[in-house]
């Protein structure tokens, strides 16, 4: 049986932040999109049957006032908070992160995972050695700051390139697989 990978995919500004200071994705929206590109999104999402973000990321997704839009995937919200209540269906909260729950995250999926972010979780996957792929969507804006892809000194990782994909509106996805 073929081990589930933890794939990152996210999109990042230039100067490597995923949202405002405020946790705002309102910069990702701007980006002129009029063939309605959805930049390899579905074809990844075809492939991944649970997804894993931190809490503040669930919660800014619940205030977008959309319908969840994950209730076809098993959803896990990695917090700091024990007794934290998930509002929407198929998720779960998971308070410590570790290896064994690393583990136990990959037993538990039929499909890969997708690491949603935010930053600090990013962080603490890559320092358990758990992120077997990323996907980062370059957009082509500098923010100057915000919420950084890879906060708090995440371990020295290697990654090989595998393909970098350019689309008409200066969007590049970069894919990696770690060595």
């Amino acid at each position: 049986m073929q081990m589930k990978k933890i794939k990152l995919y996210i999109a990042s500004s230039l100067d490597g932040y995923i949202a405002r200071e405020d946790g705002s994705l309102d910069w990702l929206y701007e980006l002129p999109n009029p063939d309605q590109e959805d930049y390899g999104y579905g074809d990844f999402l075809a492939t991944v049957d649970t997804v894993v973000m931190g809490r503040k990321t669930y919660e800014e997704i619940l205030g977008f006032g959309v319908e969840w839009p994950y209730s076809d995937f098993r959803t896990l919200i990695i917090t700091s908070q024990e007794e934290y209540q998930v509002r929407t269906a198929s998720t779960e909260a998971m308070s410590q992160l570790d290896q064994q729950g690393i583990d136990k995250l990959r037993a538990g999926s039929q499909k890969n995972i997708w690491l949603v972010g935010g930053g600090q979780i990013i962080t603490e996957f890559l320092n358990l050695g758990a992120v077997d792929e990323m996907t980062i969507s370059m957009v082509p804006r500098i923010l100057g700051k915000g919420i950084q892809l890879f906060p708090g000194g995440p371990r020295e990782t290697i990654f090989d390139l595998v393909s970098a994909v350019s689309f008409a509106s200066g969007m590049v996805n970069l894919i990696y697989s770690r060595k």
